[in-house]
């Protein structure tokens, strides 16, 4: 797939996070050597894992955009996905688990907290510096559910271009792991124990595990050939019935084959008294109201069939294992 304004925003989203992740790590690193604090500490394995993501995402980017070739007919759009899998390993591993190994080790072998003052101005400067970068990042998102008439939320889950869903799931727990660890701080000062300043720490480790979990099943989804949701692709069959000389469209999906990339293969009924040069201009005016409607759309492959042709695919019964069956009119399970 060729580099689109898409891509383009979210290579410039990850350049600023590396950027702010970069200057965060080295100085809350430099803060938790002089605190001891177990949430600065936890804050900076997380900055860490962050940094990590955003080199496994920047790669990502810049592989998934080149063009296809004899080896890769489809393109590259998929490598985003696999590099993006790894960010979502890193945040699982450099964050979730290496938070909650710092809180253990503190609980069983507590350490006073020093220098309170150090410790607040370096929060305060990384919560401000995560927050930039979260909106840097959800910027285009939003812009893009807005578009497509969603809820962010629902756009986050269902996003295919995991790197900005990365960006903001990251940039996120990055926010609220540094207002956790000023809270936790500011009560550890406050009663004088060590147990909120712990807890803090633990709790930024579960966030990040619950976001990099998240993370990992949104990129399973996308590696293994995940569809678009079944009233996209009743769109997309109303759209092409629309067109003049379509009778009937019996078989139609979508599978995502890169951020922000789909290809689109179905089956058409035409009227019986168009000639195959009608067919064929028909065809053209599908694909161009298609990519139209949806500019994510790479490629489009309508076949001209007389009657609905069967189709294996995979369905639940009664909530049971899957079982193969012939589903008519159809060629593949998109259950998105």
């Amino acid at each position: 797939m060729a580099e689109t304004a898409n891509s383009r925003t979210t290579r410039r989203a990850v350049l600023v996070t590396f950027a702010v992740d970069g200057a965060e790590t080295l100085g809350l690193g430099v803060a938790a050597w002089v605190t001891g604090s177990v949430a600065v500490r936890a804050q900076t394995a997380a900055s860490a894992a962050d940094l990590a993501v955003q080199v496994f995402l920047l790669i990502g980017v810049y592989r998934s955009v080149r063009p296809p070739d004899d080896t890769h007919p489809l393109g590259y759009g998929r490598e985003g996905f696999f590099w993006s899998l790894f960010a979502a390993l890193g945040i699982f591993v450099g964050g979730g688990v290496l938070g909650i190994d710092q809180a253990v080790r503190s609980a069983l072998h507590p350490t006073a907290v020093q220098s309170y003052p150090i410790a607040y101005l370096m929060l305060v400067t990384t919560v401000t510096l995560d927050a930039f970068a979260l909106e840097v990042a959800l910027r285009p998102v939003r812009k893009q559910a807005a578009g497509r008439g969603v809820a962010l939320r629902y756009y986050l889950l269902r996003n295919t271009d995991p790197a900005s869903t990365t960006n903001v799931v990251g940039g996120g727990c990055a926010v609220i792991g540094g207002v956790a660890a000023v809270g936790g701080l500011g009560l550890t000062q406050a009663t004088g124990s060590a147990v909120p300043d712990i807890v803090a720490g633990a709790l930024i480790g579960l966030l990040l595990l619950f976001g990099s979990v998240l993370l990992l099943r949104t990129n399973q989804e996308l590696i293994s050939g995940r569809g678009v949701p079944p009233a996209m692709t009743s769109e997309m069959s109303g759209v092409i019935t629309a067109q003049p000389g379509v009778v009937d469209v019996p078989d139609l999906f979508a599978v995502v084959i890169g951020p922000s990339s789909l290809i689109v293969d179905g089956d058409v009924t035409f009227a019986d008294d168009l000639d195959l040069q009608a067919v064929e201009k028909t065809i053209t005016r599908c694909t161009a109201a298609l990519t139209q409607r949806w500019p994510a759309i790479e490629y489009v492959y309508l076949t001209p069939v007389s009657k609905p042709r069967p189709r294996r695919v995979v369905r639940a019964v009664d909530g049971k294992e899957p079982r193969p069956d012939i589903q008519p009119g159809s060629k593949s399970s998109t259950d998105a």
